[in-house]
């Protein structure tokens, strides 16, 4: 696995000449049809020598385009993989027309979302089992996805999951309630106070990468394609995160029998982290299946976006999980 692990050096031509071109001799498109008409973007890789089905969630204003690194790596050590852009988010089905905006009426949509990839995963390869790795909001609706289907998934990799947003230095009560307060409104699909249209002023340092070849790689392609432009959430977006919270914290908790590997980041400045060990210690005290919480030093919120030194052990702790029992 070491030596898959792509180098800082040249990392932008190794992409461009080595991983790319692997990828789309591997890959085919499918838009699933959901309410309404509505087209969901998934992107279908083929492993070689399949030895299971990886379907993947991405995290807040991402897209399938920011994991290309990530589905080699799952390729090449033989998973397929499935991986949709979420509603509002890339290719995908938008519920308003300002692209900068992340709106969602009901986290339950993500989620039904995210089961019709599995499913579909599940309905073309029937002899492979079906596993699960999803990032920052996309682990928080992959951990509902998992309680909402328990026997779907044999394992999970959570890293940096959602299971309570850092909501900028406003309390998350009164974020709480100023979502409420706004979508009651009616202004369930504007920003929320202090959101704006994508400006292209995001800086590496300011962003929750560690590495800055993987950084300047998507965001080059983010700065000039307008469909990964994502960047400020809707209140209905906030309100939804706070009504998932809950669901994650109480009734998941006591229904998720897959078992999971979750791993924090030491510098999150996104997700809050001790959400996530309440999380883990709920899920082993049901005692319906286990979760271990693997914390990753040095990294923020993007670990799989870390040094080529971090993502040795990341990856490593990741396919030893998938290969015991």
């Amino acid at each position: 696995m070491y030596d898959q692990i792509l180098k800082e050096e040249n990392y932008k031509q190794t992409m461009d000449e080595t991983v790319v071109p692997y990828l789309e001799a591997r890959k085919k498109v499918v838009y699933l049809t959901r309410d309404e008409g509505r087209k969901l973007y998934c992107a279908c890789y083929t492993a070689d020598e399949p030895v299971g089905v990886m379907v993947i969630s991405h995290g807040f204003t991402e897209s399938e385009e920011k994991y290309k690194e990530t589905i080699y790596y799952f390729l090449k050590n033989n998973y397929h993989v499935y991986m949709h852009d979420h509603c509002g988010h890339g290719r995908s089905y938008r519920l308003v027309d300002d692209l900068s905006l992340v709106h969602v009426d009901s986290y339950s949509r993500y989620i039904k979302d995210l089961l019709a990839v599995a499913h579909l995963a599940q309905k073309e390869h029937p002899d492979r089992k079906l596993y699960l790795y999803a990032h920052s909001m996309g682990g928080g609706v992959g951990a509902a996805a998992l309680a909402a289907r328990p026997e779907l998934f044999t394992k999970a990799i959570l890293t940096s999951p959602m299971i309570r947003p850092i909501t900028s230095g406003v309390p998350w009560p009164l974020a709480k309630g100023l979502s409420w307060l706004l979508c009651h409104l009616g202004r369930k699909a504007s920003y929320v106070p202090g959101g704006h249209p994508f400006d292209g002023k995001e800086t590496f340092e300011g962003s929750p990468s560690m590495n800055r070849e993987r950084y300047d790689y998507y965001q080059q392609k983010r700065n000039t394609t307008e469909i990964y432009q994502m960047t400020s959430p809707s209140c209905a977006w906030v309100y939804g995160a706070a009504q998932l919270n809950q669901y994650l914290r109480t009734e998941a908790v006591k229904k998720i029998r897959t078992p999971i590997l979750l791993f924090q980041s030491e510098n999150d400045t996104f997700v809050v982290g001790t959400e996530q060990e309440i999380f883990v210690n709920r899920i082993n005290r049901e005692g319906h299946t286990s979760a271990r919480l693997v914390k990753v030093a040095g990294t923020k919120h993007e670990i799989f976006n870390s040094s080529t030194k971090v993502l040795e052990g990341y990856w490593k702790e990741i396919l030893t999980f998938l290969a015991q029992g």
